[in-house]
């Protein structure tokens, strides 16, 4: 997959800014995403990404990536499939039910390549 494609996926187009959280979880994909948008300071940005194999690293990761959204800004929560070689102890539902109790809604999911979906979240 190329930078383009997954910029397009996460709508990435207009996007100034990008934080990532959890990288290691899926380096590969994170590099596939424009370095140029890449902003490591803690200032608010029009994407995050963050990665999050289980639920621990959900609760982790989530309150320090949602604080890095701007105002009109995403978040997106990259998540191991349910058909993944790995295990794992979230999904789609699991993610969004836990979201919308800790501030914010799905809006989107994509598929990131076949072990990886991502949902895109949006402050309630």
């Amino acid at each position: 997959m190329s930078d383009n494609k997954l910029a397009e996926k996460m709508y990435l187009k207009t996007a100034k800014s990008l934080a990532i959280f959890n990288e290691q979880a899926h380096p590969a994909l994170a590099a596939q995403l424009p370095a140029d948008l890449l902003r490591p300071d803690p200032e608010p940005v029009d994407a995050v990404l963050m990665f999050a194999m289980n639920q621990r690293e959900l609760e982790r990761w989530f309150p320090p990536a949602l604080a890095r959204v701007g105002d009109k800004g995403s978040l997106w929560i990259a998540h191991l499939k349910q058909s993944a070689a790995k295990a794992t102890d979230i999904s789609r539902d699991s993610i969004s039910a836990w979201a919308r109790d800790h501030g914010a809604t799905v809006v989107a999911s994509v598929s990131l390549d076949l072990d990886w979906s991502a949902l895109r979240l949006k402050r309630l």
